[in-house]
């Protein structure tokens, strides 16, 4: 286990600028319905939220809504997580105390068990089995979990305080399949063994993990992309189970590498200065084109007169996907989702520059008069980093610049004769107009 290791992001989240974060916006940042941090401060919370884990792992096993049965719900989780923590340990099996109904009096490495389990055998199974129905799409998944009350749920697994890293997962993976077989097996549990009805059979495993995980982005991402049953052989997941480097991140971190183009030679580079893009509006009078791209990644493309930008996905969950990307970039030198948050901030100046982009299909979800899209985008960039530099993303944007420019320059030196003629008529009809009204006056 990666017990010795401080937590994932342990120094941004005792920072005082996530503290400012937090403060200023806890619904994305504070876990509403479960938590799996160790803070002090959210004691309390993490009691209350063992019954929610327990509840999911209790149906998960067993195939039943918890029902009447919540006190047997805690009970078994407890079981299965202090199983697991010696089979991940190889110690004998530990005794447990009837008297414990949550973990919080346990250690950090036994409550990360307890949140690998409800992320193995509960909601990765349950996220997995709605993005795997036939024709499934973003939105049918999220009425899925909101038809089960989950959406808190949802918003929570992907938040920086409530990630664990996917060693953590795979050490639950590896065990918990014959853990709950031997758990349900004692008479202690012979009442849920009978209300199973059928054998357990894990859904998330050590051997899939990577695929489970490369839905789970595609659910989570900010930006549209083709929905695949597998992860490409591409994936910068795809060896979780055998590589330690890919294993130390987290979901959070695995999101991220999924929307973020791989480092190429120079083409990442952070040095440099930040262009401003122009407007939408002022990109379509310059006869720009605003293409939507489906590769997902927080990249632009100009090949002339065309600029190709990722299609921004506004849902429930985004304002939470993009704020704790941005504050797991916070520290990094790298800023790619942070630049292109303040790129957008510079393409959209009001909602009709979001109906523009709503057209194109850059923009996706919210209504149709973009107002939601046009407040997230001027909230989201205000806490961004400056300066934030992107080399790959403002080099294209350079040449956007210079494109969009070099079209409205040529378009006054061509039109001049006609626009000072339109301004003289103009402006004699305005005298005209004043020296009538003094005369009858």
């Amino acid at each position: 286990m990666s017990g010795t290791s401080a937590p994932p992001y342990d120094a941004m989240l005792k920072s005082t600028a996530y503290e400012r974060l937090r403060a200023e916006h806890p619904a994305q940042f504070a876990p509403a319905s479960v938590f799996f941090t160790h803070d002090y401060r959210s004691a309390i919370d993490r009691r209350n939220s063992f019954r929610v884990k327990a509840a999911l792992v209790y149906e998960a096993v067993t195939g039943r809504h918890v029902d009447d049965h919540m006190l047997r719900a805690n009970s078994l989780l407890l079981a299965l997580a202090r199983k697991c923590h010696s089979k991940i340990l190889g110690q004998p099996d530990e005794a447990g105390d009837p008297a414990e109904v949550t973990d919080e009096r346990w250690d950090a490495k036994k409550k990360r068990v307890v949140d690998g389990i409800f992320l193995v055998v509960g909601y990765l199974p349950k996220l997995n089995e709605a993005i795997s129905r036939k024709n499934a799409d973003r939105d049918s998944v999220d009425q899925i979990f909101k038809s089960r009350h989950m959406l808190d749920m949802v918003t929570d697994v992907i938040k920086l305080e409530n990630q664990l890293r996917l060693q953590d997962l795979l050490n639950v993976a590896r065990h918990i399949e014959a853990v709950i077989k031997e758990t349900v097996e004692q008479s202690d549990f012979k009442d849920v063994k009978e209300s199973m009805g059928r054998e357990y059979k894990l859904d998330v495993t050590e051997q899939n993990l990577a695929d489970v995980i490369h839905r789970f982005c595609w659910y989570y991402s900010p930006f549209s992309t083709k929905k695949t049953a597998a992860a490409p052989p591409d994936s910068p997941f795809k060896d979780v189970a055998a590589s330690k480097e890919v294993a130390a991140r987290t979901l959070l971190d695995c999101l991220h590498m999924s929307v973020v183009k791989p480092a190429q030679g120079k083409g990442g580079g952070v040095t440099g200065r930040p262009s401003r893009m122009p407007t939408a509006r002022d990109l379509r009078r310059s006869g720009v084109r605003l293409q939507a791209s489906e590769n997902g990644r927080a990249e632009i493309e100009f090949a002339q007169p065309t600029v190709w930008l990722p299609a921004l996905v506004y849902d429930f969950k985004l304002a939470t996907v993009v704020r704790n990307l941005l504050a797991r970039e916070y520290e990094e030198q790298s800023k790619p989702i942070t630049r292109y948050f303040q790129m957008m901030n510079a393409i959209v100046e009001d909602a009709a520059d979001v109906r523009i982009l709503h057209r194109a299909g850059v923009v996706r979800g919210g209504s149709g008069g973009g107002q939601e899209v046009h407040e997230l985008i001027k909230n989201i960039d205000g806490h961004a980093t400056y300066p934030s530099v992107y080399m790959a993303m403002d080099r294209e944007i350079d040449k956007v610049r210079e494109y969009h420019d070099q079209r409205m320059a040529n378009f006054f030196v061509r039109n001049r004769p006609g626009v000072i003629w339109a301004s003289s008529v103009a402006a004699i009809s305005v005298a005209a107009i004043v020296a009538t009204r003094m005369i009858r006056g």
